[in-house]
């Protein structure tokens, strides 16, 4: 009789946009609970395979290191007891067979909790899916099968905005790191409001002419506080002397609705440069 050695390998993906090695596809990318309760989310497979489909929640938000690289904090159980709604949200269906070319539309309830201040709570969603048929088959000699069975996790953000919501950004110091022809930006903020500053912000540096020499932009999603870097590619013919950057955040992206977002006035800040 022949044997078979069943090989799950699992793949975390931290959804942004439609992805091309995923086995489905997810939109919106970023959800919002409505005043009632409700949230939906539509998954397709456009695949020629039947994908089995499991969605879950956790607790976590984006973070950083001391270097203001992203991270992912999925051990903040403080805030998990303040913030999160994944105890309180039902995924209906919450598991399902999607077949090849289909679309499932899965509804996010989020019971009730009076008890609440007003402010912003979130989880995130975790969309698992893995191929019904089997993906690679190698027959030993033996006799042994080994077959092999991709899983995709896909996470998005889920929030859920009660009372009056407000947002936005203090900066204490600002990091200046130049390597080579990049200029790495890292400022130490604080989120202010009661809700995470969820955005844009774009890079400017000038000369003392106040010409603009290069600009970057990238979008953000600032909860608490900590530090997060932006670099700016320097020109290849700057010169060594004094220059300045331009920091500027805005509650506006473009994959998001700005009537979704918390929104805020444009916050800059302006740092001083000296560059090699």
């Amino acid at each position: 009789m022949k044997k078979f050695l069943l090989v799950v390998l699992t793949f975390v993906i931290l959804t942004k946009t439609d992805l091309v090695f995923a086995q489905i596809s997810i939109a919106p990318t970023t959800i919002f609970i409505d005043q009632n309760g409700i949230g939906s989310v539509f998954i397709t497979n456009p695949s020629d395979t039947p994908q089995e489909i499991n969605v879950s929640f956790a607790f976590g938000y984006p973070g950083d290191d001391e270097l203001g690289n992203l991270t992912m904090v999925y051990t903040d159980s403080i805030r998990a007891k303040q913030f999160g709604i994944d105890d309180r949200v039902r995924a209906f269906p919450r598991t399902f067979i999607l077949a090849p070319q289909q679309q499932q539309t899965v509804r996010l309830q989020v019971r009730p909790d009076r008890s609440l201040a007003a402010g912003t709570y979130f989880t995130r969603v975790k969309v698992t899916s893995n191929a019904q048929t089997t993906d690679v088959e190698e027959t030993a000699q033996e006799g042994v099968s080994t077959r092999v069975n991709f899983k995709f996790d896909q996470v998005i953000a889920a929030f859920q905005k009660v009372g009056t919501v407000t947002t936005g950004l203090e900066f204490e110091n600002v990091q200046l790191v130049q390597s080579d022809s990049i200029l790495r930006v890292i400022p130490t903020f604080k989120t202010t409001g009661n809700s995470p500053f969820i955005g844009s912000v774009t890079a400017t540096l000038k000369n003392a002419q106040n010409q603009t020499l290069a600009e970057q932009g990238q979008t953000v999603a600032l909860y608490f506080y900590g530090k997060r870097a932006i670099e700016l590619k320097l020109p290849e013919d700057v010169a060594p002397g004094d220059y300045s950057v331009t920091l500027v955040y805005e509650t506006k992206r473009g994959d998001i609705p700005s009537s979704d977002l918390v929104q805020s006035p444009a916050i800059s800040k302006t740092i001083a440069v000296k560059l090699n």
